[in-house]
C-alpha cells in the first residue's frame, strides 16, 4: 500500500460523501438540501472530486444527475470506504463501552419465522443495552445494503449465485418446503396426494424468475403438468398465510413455519428438490463489531437447535 501517496491526494472523504449523496437525490439541489450545503458550494466540491480522479462521474439528463461509469465505479468504493469508517467507529465505540452497541441485521422472509425471534430474544437478554435493528426486504436489496455497510449481516436463503459470490457465507440449518394447506381443505383427505390431484386447485406461488418457483415449476413438469391455472405470486407472508387460511388456497412454506402455524397443515405430498439452506452471510472483506459478532453467535446456536427440531420433526412424520 502507497501510504506517502494516499497522503498528497486530493481525494477526501467529504467528496466520497457528496458523490453518494448526488446518486441518492438524483440531483444537486436535493443533494445540497440533504447535506446542508448550498448548491454552489456542493457543485465546488463535485468539482473537486472529478479533478481529483481525473474524470467527469455525472452527466445531466434532464434535471437528473446519472452516473458516468467512471462513477459507478466511484460509488461503489465510496459506499464500502464509508461503510467500513461506519463500522471503524462502532468498533471503537464497544471497546470504550463493551455494554452497549448497535447490530444491524437484515432478513428475508426465510429466517424471519423462528431464527430470527428466538436469537434476538436470547441475545437481548444477555445485552440489554445493545440495539438490534432489523430490516426486512427481498434477498437482492439487503445484499446491495449488506455491500454498501448499511447492515452488518444477514439471515436467509444460502445459495450459489452470483449475487453472492463476494459474500462470506456460513449455513446453519437446511430444511424443505412443503405444501400446506387450511385444516379443511380436501387435500388432506385424499389417501396418495400427487400433483395431479392438487393442480385444479387456488395456489399461492413464489414470485417468477425466483429459484424457489423455478424448482416449483420443474416439479409440474416433471408430472407432466402444467401451472396452476389459479394462481396468486405473492412472497408476503401476511399475504400467503391469510389466502391459505380463508381462500381455500394452496401454497410452499418453510417446514419450520408450516408447523408453526396453528390455521394450517401440512399436505401429506413431498416434492422433489424444494429445500432451502439457511445461514449467514458477511462481507468478505469488512470486519464487523463485537455485538454483532456476538448476535452472529447466537444466531448459530440457535440455527443449530431448530436444524435438530426439524430432524425430529422429520423423523416422526
Amino acid at each position: 500500500m502507497d501510504l506517502r501517496g494516499l497522503l498528497t491526494t486530493h481525494l477526501k472523504l467529504r467528496h466520497l460523501v457528496i458523490v453518494l449523496a448526488i446518486e441518492e437525490q438524483g440531483s444537486l439541489v436535493r443533494a445540497a438540501e440533504e447535506l446542508y450545503l448550498t448548491q454552489p458550494a456542493l457543485s465546488r466540491a463535485l468539482g473537486e472530486a472529478e479533478k481529483a480522479v481525473g474524470c467527469a462521474l455525472f452527466e445531466r439528463t434532464g434535471r437528473r444527475m446519472v452516473p458516468t461509469p467512471a462513477g459507478l465505479a466511484y460509488l461503489e468504493h465510496a459506499r464500502a470506504i464509508v461503510g467500513h469508517l461506519g463500522t471503524l467507529q462502532r468498533r471503537v465505540d464497544e471497546l470504550t463501552d463493551p455494554n452497549v452497541g448497535l447490530v444491524r441485521l437484515g432478513a428475508h422472509v426465510t429466517g424471519a419465522n423462528l431464527l430470527i425471534p428466538r436469537s434476538i430474544a436470547r441475545f437481548t437478554a444477555e445485552r440489554p443495552r445493545v440495539e438490534v435493528r432489523l430490516r426486512e426486504a427481498p434477498p437482492e436489496t439487503l445484499i446491495q445494503e449488506l455491500g454498501n455497510g448499511d447492515l452488518d449481516l444477514l439471515v436467509g436463503r444460502v445459495t450459489d449465485h452470483p449475487s453472492t459470490s463476494r459474500l462470506r457465507l456460513v449455513p446453519l440449518y437446511r430444511e424443505d418446503f412443503r405444501i400446506v394447506a387450511a385444516p379443511s381443505h380436501p387435500a388432506h383427505r385424499l389417501p396418495n396426494a400427487t400433483l395431479k390431484d392438487l393442480v385444479e386447485y387456488p395456489w399461492v406461488v413464489p414470485l417468477a424468475n425466483t429459484p424457489l418457483r423455478d424448482e416449483l415449476e420443474e416439479n409440474f413438469r416433471n408430472a407432466r403438468l402444467g401451472s396452476p391455472a389459479r394462481r396468486v405470486e405473492s412472497s408476503t407472508p401476511a399475504t400467503v398465510r391469510t389466502l391459505v387460511a380463508e381462500s381455500g388456497f394452496l401454497a410452499l412454506m418453510p417446514e419450520s413455519m408450516a408447523v408453526a402455524e396453528p390455521g394450517l397443515k401440512v399436505v401429506k405430498l413431498h416434492l422433489d428438490g424444494l429445500a432451502q439452506q439457511v445461514g449467514l452471510m458477511f462481507h468478505a472483506d469488512r470486519p464487523i463489531a463485537l455485538s454483532a459478532q456476538l448476535l452472529a453467535s447466537t444466531l448459530q446456536d440457535v440455527g443449530a437447535e431448530i436444524g435438530r427440531e426439524l430432524q425430529r420433526t422429520t423423523s416422526e412424520t
